[in-house]
């Protein structure tokens, strides 16, 4: 076999590679413009065919239940050094002694929201990705 025939054998098969490749970029790219144009589809008609909200289509509804952590209170403040004694204007001949601090009440805990939210209608949603 000739160097001719080497070379062009291996030119053919790098066209051969080139050929098939592009082929498989340009159904992935056709694929995936038809499933855009297929999901954009979907929502325009499904906006289209929202109904307006009535109390019939909300009790068909199935309730969700959100719940939302209330953000953490801020610890109480803690006071060291009492403040200095206020100037009576009249002295009192036998001052009463400070008052020890009493006990604290433990921090009232903020309330948790609970929101329900109707999930959409014929629609089994399991919080998962893509159908």
């Amino acid at each position: 076999m000739n160097t001719i025939h080497r070379v062009g054998l291996a030119i053919a098969g790098v066209v051969a590679l080139l050929v098939v490749g592009g082929a498989f970029v340009v159904q992935g790219y056709t694929s995936a413009q038809a499933d855009a144009a297929r999901a954009a589809a979907s929502q325009a008609t499904a906006a289209q065919q929202t109904p307006s909200p009535t109390s019939a289509t909300d009790a068909s509804l199935d309730p969700v239940t959100v719940y939302i952590e209330p953000t953490p209170t801020q610890p109480p403040v803690v006071v060291t050094k009492p403040a200095p004694a206020v100037a009576v204007s009249k002295p009192d001949p036998t001052p009463a002694p400070p008052a020890p601090a009493g006990p604290t009440q433990p921090d009232p805990t903020p309330p948790v929201i609970h929101i329900i939210v109707p999930s959409p209608s014929g629609h089994g949603d399991d919080g998962g990705g893509d159908d």
